[in-house]
């Protein structure tokens, strides 16, 4: 008699299948909307998106001045204050880390805009090589972060040039612009700590807003004043992706439960803390390198959720 033949068992993604452990209650859970327009099973890293906070300017009195508030932007991918590094992978190809472990790619010659900052890294008359180096430093100051870079010990001589923060977030809340002369304001968060100066006719880009008053034909005078009204942006969750500039390139949980958002939003749940999880059953985008998967797992430790 031989031995009896065994069918394998195939497991099936399902709700929860990739904890290990959760801390007692619901402490480790949380209730979001989830959005992306798939079918996403349980275990995908989420991310949540934070663009999309949308900010309305309104005269706080009677003004003087008839002057007008021009289109306000906000600031969607802020600067991160602490360390990014910049490592060449080949003569012109370089990755970025922020200092939350997320990555990027950029390339020589490229000006490059991602992860809250901007600049562009020019080749020299020696071309850089694998493992050659930069820095950029960000450092919390009112107004907008300062950034400064340094290079490593390079074999390339290129320079990197073109630097800047692209700011902090915007706070929710009403900011108040108060001018102070015919042509000068000042700026306030919400929490009544200034963030900013400004001048007429000039593009105002701090304290994650960014507009332009322009002058009309009676002037401002002191006191006249707007405010600026920031609304949350829709913070619901969508699945995790490096790529994504809307916020959701930083992860931010895991579904627990399987959810078909193709024809629209729907309620879900997702561990977003004190968790301990199966790192082989978490389910990442499709061409999901190594060096970003290892950044995901960073992200999700500093979240308190540990991949084992």
């Amino acid at each position: 008699m031989g031995n009896p033949t065994v069918t394998p068992l195939v497991e099936n993604y399902h709700d929860g299948g990739f904890m290990v452990s959760e801390a007692n209650g619901h402490i480790s859970r949380d209730s979001i909307v989830l959005t992306g327009g798939v079918n996403v099973l349980p275990g995908t890293l989420l991310g949540q998106l934070t663009a999309g906070a949308a900010a309305v300017a309104a005269a706080l009195g009677t003004n003087t001045g008839n002057g007008t508030f021009g289109a306000i932007t906000t600031v969607s991918q802020p600067t991160m204050i602490g360390v990014y590094n910049i490592l060449f992978t080949g003569a012109t190809t370089f990755n970025v880390t922020a200092p939350n472990g997320a990555v990027a790619a950029g390339t020589t010659g490229v000006a490059f805009s991602a992860l809250g900052v901007n600049f562009t890294i020019t080749a020299g008359g020696t071309a850089f090589v694998a493992g050659d180096s930069f820095t950029v430093t960000a450092t919390q100051t009112i107004g907008n972060p300062t950034v400064v870079s340094a290079p490593g010990t390079n074999t390339g001589n290129g320079t990197m040039g073109s630097l800047s923060a692209k700011g902090y977030a915007p706070v929710v809340g009403a900011y108040t612009v108060e001018f102070n002369d015919a042509t000068h304001y000042v700026v306030n968060d919400p929490y009544g700590s200034e963030v900013g100066h400004g001048t007429t006719g000039v593009a105002y880009a701090a304290g994650g807003l960014g507009f332009t008053i322009t002058a009309g034909g009676t002037a401002f005078v002191a006191g006249d004043s707007f405010t600026v009204t920031v609304a949350a942006g829709s913070n619901k969750m969508k699945p995790w992706d490096p790529a994504n500039a809307d916020g959701s390139q930083f992860v931010a949980g895991i579904l627990f439960n399987g959810k078909n958002v193709t024809n629209g939003d729907k309620p879900a749940l997702a561990i977003t803390r004190h968790a301990e999880v199966n790192a082989s059953e978490l389910i990442y985008p499709t061409g999901t390198s190594a060096a970003q998967i290892a950044s995901a797992l960073a992200q999700l430790k500093s979240l308190g959720i540990l991949a084992r």
